[in-house]
């Protein structure tokens, strides 16, 4: 029997890709394995789409399923879990291109992650409110659109639409536990961002960038490219960067119960408190830059109604992205930094305060508190 310890990592990384993968996913590729696949059943072959075609319908589907948690007033991890499950069946299954071809839809698919991650984060919402979630966030006229912002639309449980609706969320609910083997725990990156951003002591305006930036990170794939950890501590970086300041000028203190220690090793720094490398969070910023802002951004003008308009405004950090790259390319110089601010005394100790640590300590582990949003 094979030890435990050597089958975990194989658990732990089945769900986190490279960029070769997101270029032969099945869209990509058109070859699939059937659900269920007998040991004589060769790949099913789907009609195929370009990476960019696939990342396109991939971003309409997540926003689909922001609108639906909007309406539904979910919280942060319930959308992200869901939008993570989104992100893993199209992985393993392909994109329907055309209504009588073969693959799934993203939006049938989108929402029944919602309908599955209000099971499983205990957020819990009747079949009939997911599907008028569903309905009001995809009405696109003037009235459907107003319904959808003051959460007043209702459908007619005895309509054809309604009906419809209903069957494919509990049909797409079985389809979707079966892609993700019943694997249905997901790390949530902007639980790791609070409690980092606690213990750093961040101001609110950068702690609340970098939770936006998270935000606009799961409209791509690049979600299920990194770790939690590695992905919030990218958006860390990038939100430093947007503020003029540097991620450096943040320190935690040791804990007073820890073992006692040299007085320049009192301090963990930004990196050991989110438990990454710098090459980890470098990259992870990189793809941050690359993979959503640059792809992104352009495609965020292509939804002018108003709800699309104020769900963007409160949870996306595009804006602010798009701004602060036109700033410089006006002024002809980029802004100069803010310069780095020394890391506080230790207390009670008198005198200056000390140099940062040469050597890098593992900060502990907080597993144990609470995290939820940051407050406005």
């Amino acid at each position: 029997m094979a030890n435990a310890a050597t089958t975990l990592p194989v658990v732990e990384t089945q769900w986190l890709f490279s960029r070769e993968d997101l270029e032969q996913t099945p869209s990509v590729t058109g070859v699939y394995d059937a659900l269920p696949r007998s040991s004589t059943s060769p790949p099913r072959s789907a009609q195929t789409l370009t990476p960019t075609q696939e990342r396109v319908l991939r971003g309409k589907g997540v926003h689909l399923i922001f609108k639906m948690g909007e309406f539904l007033q979910l919280g942060q991890h319930v959308m992200t879990t869901a939008v993570t499950y989104f992100h893993r069946f199209f992985m393993r299954r392909p994109l329907q291109v055309s209504r009588s071809g073969p693959g799934w839809s993203h939006y049938e698919i989108a929402a029944a992650c919602v309908f599955l991650a209000c099971k499983v984060e205990e957020a819990l919402r009747k079949l009939p409110a997911v599907v008028d979630a569903a309905m009001a966030s995809l009405d696109k006229s003037y009235e459907g659109q107003l319904r959808w912002a003051d959460r007043s639309y209702r459908s007619n449980p005895q309509s054809h639409e309604s009906q419809k609706w209903r069957d494919s969320i509990l049909l797409h609910e079985e389809t979707l536990l079966t892609t993700l083997c019943f694997d249905l725990v997901v790390p949530q990156p902007h639980e790791v961002l609070v409690r980092a951003t606690q213990s750093l002591e961040v101001e609110r305006p950068v702690a609340r960038l970098a939770w936006c930036i998270l935000n606009d990170c799961l409209r791509d794939p690049t979600c299920i490219l990194f770790d939690a950890p590695v992905l919030a501590a990218g958006a860390f970086r990038k939100a430093c960067a947007l503020r003029g300041t540097e991620p450096a000028n943040y320190y935690a203190a040791r804990p007073l119960d820890a073992p006692k220690v040299a007085p320049e090793e009192n301090y963990f720094d930004w990196l050991d408190v989110f438990d990454v490398d710098e090459e980890e969070a470098q990259a992870a910023m990189q793809a941050i830059d690359q993979d959503v802002y640059d792809f992104h951004m352009p495609l965020q003008h292509q939804r002018p109604h108003k709800g699309d308009r104020e769900l963007k405004a409160k949870s996306s950090a595009m804006e602010l992205v798009a701004s602060e790259r036109a700033a410089p390319a006006a002024a002809g110089t980029p802004a100069a930094p803010k310069p780095a601010a020394e890391p506080p005394a230790p207390a009670p100790a008198p005198g200056p305060p000390p140099a940062p640590p040469a050597a890098r300590k593992r900060a502990p582990s907080e597993s144990s508190r609470e995290s939820g949003e940051i407050s406005s």
